[in-house]
């Protein structure tokens, strides 16, 4: 069996919490009308916001720029996938290894794939990510195998030892569970939560995927609080010295 391994930056510090932001969400800034942000100036305000990696979905036509962005603003990196074959995995694998990537997160497939499919994309992606020293996690999200708690249950009992990059909000969504709801799905989700290893802040309201949280005491923010909270409890219990 192949361990799911968390993301180690081989030190013997205390476990820690690692922020970044995400490449996608730097699109069309600003948003005032203004000339858009070079690639040089996004990245130069994320580090001035105390960010340290920026998670990218990368190909052949912008490997090497952002590679370089990065690079010149002290930014680690972490790379996103969405394979529907283990070499779709391989190919992100080597490309993650060119650029020193910290590690890489995959949305396996569609959630129409074959279930035996979506086991082997996982299991022996994350092999050779792991024979590469990367740690690599699936991701929850929809219009793919996790887009739910069934599939995902499903392929946790195929896949016991996997790691995951949750964006519950998809969970929300996707199930339309709303605040009477919310305290079976929170069980419901109990598998998955024990097994993060990364998770988007990303908060829904059982309507829209993403949306404004104001200061942050509402019930639909204190729900996800609540969350990544029990995710964070539950990956301490097992963290070890340099895991991120």
């Amino acid at each position: 069996m192949t361990r799911f391994g968390n993301y180690n930056d081989g030190s013997q510090n205390a476990p820690r919490l690692q922020v970044g932001t995400a490449l996608w969400s730097l699109i069309s800034l600003p948003m005032n009308g203004e000339s858009e942000w070079t690639l040089d100036e996004k990245f130069e305000r994320v580090k001035a916001a105390g960010f340290e990696y920026v998670e990218c979905w990368l190909d052949d036509s912008n490997e090497a720029e952002v590679g370089a962005t990065l690079s010149r603003h002290d930014l680690k990196l972490v790379l996103g996938h969405r394979p529907f074959s283990v070499e779709d995995t391989r190919s992100t694998v080597e490309r993650a290894k060119r650029l020193g990537a910290e590690f890489i997160f995959m949305q396996p497939a569609s959630a129409f794939t074959d279930f035996e499919e979506v086991v082997k994309i996982v299991r022996e992606g994350n092999g050779i990510a792991a024979d590469n020293g990367l740690a690599c996690f699936v991701e929850t999200h929809r219009n793919n195998w996790t887009e739910n708690i069934p599939q995902t249950l499903q392929l946790i009992e195929a896949v016991p030892e996997i790691r995951f990059t949750a964006d519950l909000s998809h969970f929300v969504i996707v199930g339309e569970f709303y605040f009477g709801d919310m305290a079976n799905a929170s069980e419901k989700m109990r598998p998955i939560l024990e097994r993060t290893s990364h998770a988007h802040g990303r908060v829904s309201n059982g309507e829209q995927v993403q949306v404004d949280v104001g200061d942050g005491s509402d019930d639909s923010a204190q729900l996800f609080v609540s969350l990544w909270s029990q995710a964070m409890k539950s990956w301490l219990q097992t963290a070890q010295p340099g895991d991120i």
